[in-house]
């Protein structure tokens, strides 16, 4: 069995009763732990919906903040729902990041869903016919990532500072392995969730071992691939039941030892070494004695 690397991801929510603003406080002590105990990412979402707990919609503006208070771990999305955004700015936000925090950052990026009102009032198009230009969208990012000199025509064109400086690792966020073409023809590497809404839960372990064949054929080098999941890892039996009475399948629950070994069962089982954790505790004090143990149980300091 290979050593396996967690990271985490943030969804924003917080307590109904909780100032959103302190939350985006306990969201930096958050990634400072994390770093400490060492998590190989630090990852937030992009969601739009009606909600009042939610201490952001857009991740983009928190990267630098994330990256500026923490060392060492890997700052970035998961993702970008860059069907109601411009890729011209996704990159030029990015690439910067990457250079003022080299071998940091990531940017992920997902055709989720969103509210039409929200594809109104970012592009004054519904949602669907949107995530229809996503491909495309994704091309272009890529191309203003990566095609410096075919940009700059001569000094004609454009730079997307620094030039020639490093750029974001790409991923490929998705629910399912239908996101696996994308990221192959891209270039990309490939994240995927089995605790989002509407998840595949199907463990298909050859589909990522075809996967990363076909990569180093068609590429030459080898992607990056994790598997992210929610769960719970506690000492406290009682907080363990109550979370067992909300959960389903794709949960991870139980005392540490119990945490572990289902965690080793999905490297067993999909093929990953690499997960991304999402906490299902409440409290910035549960989550931190959480990262303790997650981080002993794996021996993360260790990597």
């Amino acid at each position: 069995m290979n050593k396996i690397k967690v990271g985490l991801i943030d969804l924003g929510y917080c307590s109904p009763y909780r100032n959103t603003l302190l939350s985006i406080q306990d969201l930096m002590d958050y990634a400072i732990k994390a770093d400490e105990l060492g998590f190989s990412r630090f990852w937030i979402t992009e969601h739009h919906t009606a909600e009042k707990n939610l201490g952001w919609t857009n991740p983009q503006t928190l990267i630098p903040i994330l990256a500026g208070v923490t060392n060492k771990i890997r700052v970035g999305t998961s993702g970008i729902l860059l069907s109601i955004h411009e890729p011209f700015h996704v990159a030029t936000n990015f690439k910067l990041l990457a250079n003022l925090y080299p071998n940091r950052i990531d940017l992920g990026v997902a055709n989720g869903y969103f509210p039409n009102y929200v594809g109104q009032l970012a592009e004054n198009e519904n949602c669907k016919p949107l995530r229809e230009k996503f491909d495309d969208k994704l091309s272009e990012l890529i191309h203003y990532l990566e095609d410096e000199n075919e940009l700059f025509e001569g000094g004609k064109g454009v730079v997307i500072p620094p030039f020639k400086g490093r750029i974001p690792k790409i991923w490929t966020v998705g629910t399912s392995y239908k996101s696996l073409d994308r990221a192959l023809d891209h270039k990309t590497n490939f994240a995927r969730s089995i605790f989002h809404e509407g998840a595949d839960f199907s463990f298909m372990k050859e589909k990522i071992e075809e996967f990363r064949e076909a990569y180093i054929q068609k590429h030459h080098t080898e992607p990056e691939c994790v598997l992210a999941f929610s769960g719970y890892c506690q000492t406290d039996e009682q907080k363990r039941k109550v979370a067992l009475d909300v959960a389903s399948k794709d949960k991870i629950i139980g005392s540490p030892q119990e945490f572990y070994e289902k965690v080793c069962s999905l490297q067993e089982r999909y093929g990953y070494n690499e997960f991304i954790f999402y906490s299902m505790s409440k409290s910035i004090e549960d989550k931190t004695e959480e990262l303790e143990r997650i981080s002993e149980l794996f021996r993360l300091c260790d990597n």
